[in-house]
């Protein structure tokens, strides 16, 4: 039987490795995501979209393009230092928000990680909203806007997600994505 002085290491190391696994499994599983949880539909919201590393057989992430989902009103898109921003007007509903790298040396290399933030207004109905994605590296690109539907409830591409929930339901009990929403490697 082991110590009382070794088994908190025991333990701390095991924690450790589930810690680790989990991690690397979500780096590895989540491409393009916004935050996990929900929003309150009708209230303002900064669409925060995380790039976990460049494409499939790429060195870097050159640029990032959101296509802004019916019943959104963009507020403003925030920009990134090294990166240019093309965004439709504040007030504008549809449209493509692109953040594009203005030099090689500020691309998103390999496993780097970043958010592009852009702030807006959400439609006032409860359900769910989806954000397609086109992620452009220097080899190919990752077009994530694939939706859930009967027969492909596991999208391989899907789009950013965001449940938009009844006003006063906390926003940290939305409804989890579906098993698979999110990309694993090939």
């Amino acid at each position: 039987m082991p110590s009382f002085n070794e088994t908190p290491m025991k333990l701390s190391l095991h924690t450790l490795a589930v810690a680790a696994t989990l991690c690397a499994a979500t780096a590895a599983c989540a491409h393009v995501t916004l935050p996990a949880g929900g929003a309150t539909a009708g209230s303002a919201y900064d669409a925060a979209f995380s790039v976990g590393h460049a494409c499939e057989g790429a060195q870097a992430t050159q640029a990032l393009a959101v296509q802004l989902p019916a019943g959104f009103r963009l507020l403003e898109a925030l920009p990134r230092a090294g990166w240019t921003l093309v965004a439709p007007p504040a007030g504008a509903q549809g449209g493509e928000v692109r953040w594009t790298a203005a030099s090689p040396a500020t691309a998103l290399h390999g496993h780097e990680k970043a958010v592009f933030t852009l702030r807006g207004l959400l439609p006032a109905t409860p359900g769910t909203l989806y954000f397609p994605v086109q992620q452009v590296c220097d080899v190919g690109q990752a077009d994530w806007v694939q939706l859930p539907e009967p027969g492909n409830a596991k999208p391989k591409m899907p789009a950013a997600r965001l449940e938009l929930l009844a006003p006063g339901m906390p926003t940290d009990q939305a409804a989890p994505a579906p098993a698979g929403a999110a990309h694993a490697h090939h």
